[in-house]
């Protein structure tokens, strides 16, 4: 059986990385400034970073799996940080932070999520933090913090 060709990822237009950039800085308060040694590029639902120094160009010939840092997807029309981009660019957030206590770390360990949760921030995505440390991406809506972070984090101690 033929391996299936995965199409090569697209350079964002300038009007799609603004985008990009503009949700970054309103959700995160991420500035736009940290990426601009990056390129950004569109598969069919993600996005990836890449060095704006490397010859990401040549790639296309070697038909790679994927390229640079996977970033976002498109999650039912609204972007979702991945938890590694979180982790490696979450310290310059500024907005939309939950720090989770011990408690609710074992909570979300037992059952990816905590029910009744009153948190003073929109609903959305958000950057989850226990004792300092940036576990990945949740997400908050209707009273509920759901944990979109990898097993082998919630498996720790």
């Amino acid at each position: 059986m033929a391996k299936e060709v995965k199409k090569f990822p697209r350079l964002l237009s300038p009007e799609e990385r603004e985008s990009v950039l503009s949700f970054l800085e309103k959700r995160f308060g991420l500035s736009p400034f940290l990426f601009e040694e990056y390129e950004m590029l569109k598969g069919a639902s993600n996005f990836w970073l890449y060095p704006k120094n490397a010859p990401w160009g040549k790639l296309k010939d070697l038909n790679p799996e994927t390229v640079g840092l996977l970033f976002l997807r498109e999650v039912s029309h609204y972007l979702k940080p991945t938890s590694a981009f979180l982790q490696r660019f979450g310290r310059w957030a500024t907005k939309n932070i939950v720090e989770i206590t011990r408690e609710q770390f074992n909570l979300l360990k037992e059952r990816k999520k905590i029910e009744e949760i009153a948190l003073p921030i929109e609903p959305g995505y958000v950057i989850l933090k226990h004792e300092g440390w940036i576990l990945g991406c949740g997400l908050y809506i209707s009273n509920k913090l759901f944990a979109y972070i990898e097993e082998k984090i919630l498996k720790s101690d």
